[in-house]
């Protein structure tokens, strides 16, 4: 028998065993579905349920001033302005964003009016969290009502008495000439964490569960070549001219092609969810599915060779997944992690996987800006393909 038709022969039997159980079909759609609206509605704050969506909050500290400025601030659909009840003092104002319990906090001083009417600088400070999207529009907002402040103060010098505060408002408001832009496609500055240009939970929930659930797959085939392996089914083929590396190939392979079978159409039920986008790089959307995935059925493979029994595969299948799941940034983004945490995702596939995806959304990259990650998971590969073929032709 040629190599090709006992690799086929393993890929197809292998196919056809998970595709007949109907059990594996509810596993592979099903279910990541589920988690992917579910939690997509939690991230993302859709759906009428739960009462009405938090906003994170611009907390505004000073005097009269302060209050008027906030109430210019009030009704934005980005964030909330808070009130607060004492003066604030920088210090303060600066570690409320650092421990991320505000998204930005404006500091007015107290005789900013006065000053301003003078000519003296005017004491006002805004501190913001950069990776934050509703912080960016609170500084946008913050920056558009002192530019206001600042011309109605030019004004009142210039004109004097005959200067009209409604005027102004009616001339700021609407004024006499306006100055439309439009940015087609994704925008030149990229944010600075790729998770603030995501404009909907799906766009994170439909990738991660996506990959978790290829992973549980490929992880869960453990049983099939630990079982294969006792029962002698192996050695069989052995016997039949089929050597230890194409054996190791074959059971690469059927693990692959269901995988990237399962992938394509999470991706394309995820395609249908509202506020979906996978980003504007095919090419990238297709090596990153087939590495991973590859990478995934290589791991599996490796793992098989430890393990004595089928149970000990389920285990080890199980609980390497839902580590690799909840470490890897796939139960909750690696963005809003500490460093050390999203540095140890980073060392699996599963880390690099949602990296590239929040990458392709939310920053609109393709191959060329993804190419340490795509390396990162070819170079695994490679690894772990060695190891296995080395393990497999010890135990065949």
């Amino acid at each position: 028998m040629s190599t090709l038709r006992i690799l086929g022969a393993l890929v197809r039997l292998h196919v056809l065993k998970v595709f007949s159980d109907r059990t594996n079909l509810f596993w592979m759609f099903v279910m990541p579905m589920i988690f992917t609206v579910l939690m997509g509605m939690m991230f993302g704050g859709v759906g009428s349920g739960g009462g009405e969506r938090q906003l994170p909050a611009l907390v505004v500290s000073g005097g009269s001033e302060a209050r008027e400025l906030a109430a210019r601030l009030e009704g934005s659909e980005f964030f909330r302005v808070e009130m607060s009840d004492t003066l604030m003092t920088e210090d303060r104002a600066r570690a409320l964003v650092q421990d991320r319990r505000r998204s930005a906090v404006l500091v007015v001083d107290p005789a900013y009016a006065d000053s301003l009417a003078v000519g003296r600088p005017a004491g006002l400070a805004l501190f913001y969290d950069s990776d934050r999207a509703s912080a960016q529009a609170a500084r946008t907002a913050v920056e558009r009502e002192v530019m206001r402040l600042v011309s109605r103060e030019g004004g009142r010098k210039a004109g004097g008495d005959s200067f009209s505060d409604a005027r102004f408002d009616s001339l700021w408001t609407e004024p006499r000439f306006r100055i439309e832009a439009e940015t087609l496609g994704r925008l030149e500055e990229e944010p600075t964490s790729a998770l603030s240009g995501l404009s909907s939970g799906f766009q994170h929930t439909g990738p991660a569960y996506a990959l978790m659930f290829v992973m549980m797959l490929m992880f869960m085939s453990l049983r099939d070549v630990v079982t294969e392996r006792l029962n002698g089914t192996l050695k069989r083929l052995r016997l039949a001219a089929a050597s230890p590396g194409v054996l190791a190939v074959g059971m690469f392979l059927g693990p692959l092609a269901t995988g990237l079978i399962q992938f394509a159409v999470l991706l394309g039920l995820n395609a249908l969810l509202p506020g979906m986008d996978l980003g504007d790089s095919p090419a990238c959307l297709a090596v990153t599915v087939l590495l991973y995935t590859a990478v995934c059925s290589a791991f599996a493979l490796l793992l098989a060779t430890f393990c004595r029994t089928p149970g000990q595969g389920d285990g080890f299948g199980m609980t390497g997944a839902m580590l690799m799941a909840a470490l890897g940034g796939l139960w909750w983004p690696l963005e809003i992690v500490p460093s050390f945490m999203r540095d140890l995702g980073l060392l699996m596939p599963t880390g690099r996987g949602i990296t590239i995806f929040h990458n392709m959304i939310g920053r609109g990259w393709g191959l060329t800006q993804n190419a340490d990650h795509l390396l990162w998971l070819a170079g695994t590969l490679v690894l772990l393909l060695v190891l296995a073929r080395a393990r497999f032709h010890r135990l065949v």
